[in-house]
């Protein structure tokens, strides 16, 4: 027995290395929408350990009883199972990509929306289980589509990328925020009043712009544009550039109490950013914050 001791921990610990970031997506999966979706998830991990050491049974009886050919045989099969798990990682909660980030350099991870705790349906003992649905009479209108807010701030997103891509001005200021649209009022009155000891309090970049703004233009002109006109400068002039950037998607939409502020998550280059996107519900819309 003394020979299988170092084989059999050598594959316990192949496992368990392999089963912590499982271990985890099945945790938060359970936490984010519950027993019903973390379920296959713990009984994937049972079957894989169990397929392991059928396998080492089945190499160790067939091949004279040779420790090492099995234990290498577990954790061959232990590696190949782990395949299997790529499509559950692919589309993992927030939490779990925030906390295996690693894992996303070496997999593609999709976009997530959110996923949503299941409920028993609860029905009044009034109301028909099958209730017949009224028919539509030929030629009446039909009700626009209602988008759920989640859709409508990936459309405002990918909307602006394409348009800031091609410096589309007429389509990128109608769809941000006003903290985008304030800090162009803000900047003009920087590069009209600042002086150097208010210009080195600002942000780098932000200094930048008001340097920038008072080379390109005499103060005369300055004084006279409008913020509008000074956005719709910005973005063709290339201040919000994306152009050689890679394919930014949305990762995840958490809608804020109130339901008129969201934040969201994107995947660039599988990776997923510490800092979060900004979205507002102004004007019946959803707009961004251009600024993050």
């Amino acid at each position: 027995m003394k020979r299988l001791l170092v084989p059999g921990v050598l594959c316990l610990l192949v496992f368990a290395a392999l089963s912590i970031p499982k271990f985890q997506l099945a945790l938060a999966f359970f936490e984010d929408a519950g027993w019903r979706y973390a379920k296959p998830l713990f009984v994937r991990l049972v079957i894989d350990f169990l397929f392991g050491w059928v396998v080492a049974l089945v190499v160790w009886l067939q091949l004279d009883k040779r420790p090492w050919v099995s234990a290498s045989a577990f954790c061959l099969s232990t590696l190949i199972v782990s395949c299997f798990w790529i499509t559950s990682i692919q589309n993992a909660p927030r939490s779990f990509r925030q906390d295996a980030s690693y894992l996303y350099r070496f997999i593609e991870a999709k976009p997530l929306r959110v996923v949503r705790r299941v409920e028993p349906l609860k029905l009044p003992p009034s109301t028909p289980v099958n209730s017949p649905t009224p028919k539509e009479e030929p030629g009446a209108p039909s009700e626009p589509e209602v988008k759920d807010p989640e859709e409508e701030i990936e459309e405002t997103f990918y909307t602006l990328m394409r348009a800031l891509k091609k410096r589309d001005a007429a389509t990128v200021l109608p769809l941000a925020d006003e903290r985008t649209w304030g800090y162009f009022s803000e900047l003009k009155d920087l590069a009209l009043t600042a002086d150097r000891e208010a210009l080195e309090k600002l942000k780098p970049i932000d200094r930048f712009q008001v340097l920038a703004l008072r080379h390109i233009k005499a103060p005369r002109d300055i004084a006279r544009i409008t913020r509008a006109n000074l956005f719709m400068e910005a973005v063709v002039q290339g201040w919000f550039y994306v152009g050689d950037k890679p394919d930014v998607r949305i990762d995840f939409v958490d809608l804020l109490p109130g339901g008129n502020q969201a934040m969201a998550d994107i995947i660039v280059n599988s990776v997923i950013p510490d800092e979060r996107l900004e979205f507002y519900h102004q004007g019946g819309s959803w707009k961004m914050n251009l600024l993050t």
